[in-house]
């Protein structure tokens, strides 16, 4: 079964010298379990011509270097056919 949600943006105004926000919906989130048991959202803006899937942010893992060569060049100028790569 899906979830639907508003997305909605608050725009304050003043009525009676007391401050007031009035919300105006600008789109949909949807929300439904997949066959998988995975979850998935689709949100849409339509004043903005937006559909687009929202996923969990993953953290980037990423891969340790353990030795960093270095190569040590005189100080003269220096010869493209000694440069290592």
């Amino acid at each position: 079964m899906a979830k639907k949600y508003n997305i909605s943006k608050p725009e304050k105004y003043t009525k009676d010298g007391v401050e007031k926000t009035y919300w105006t919906t600008v789109g949909t989130l949807t929300e439904f379990q997949k066959q998988d048991g995975s979850i998935s959202r689709i949100v849409e803006i339509p004043a903005i011509g937006l559909k687009a899937n929202i996923y969990e942010q993953k953290e980037k893992i990423v891969p340790v270097v353990e030795k960093i060569e270095t190569i040590n060049y005189s100080e003269g100028e220096v010869d493209p056919n000694e440069i290592p790569f």
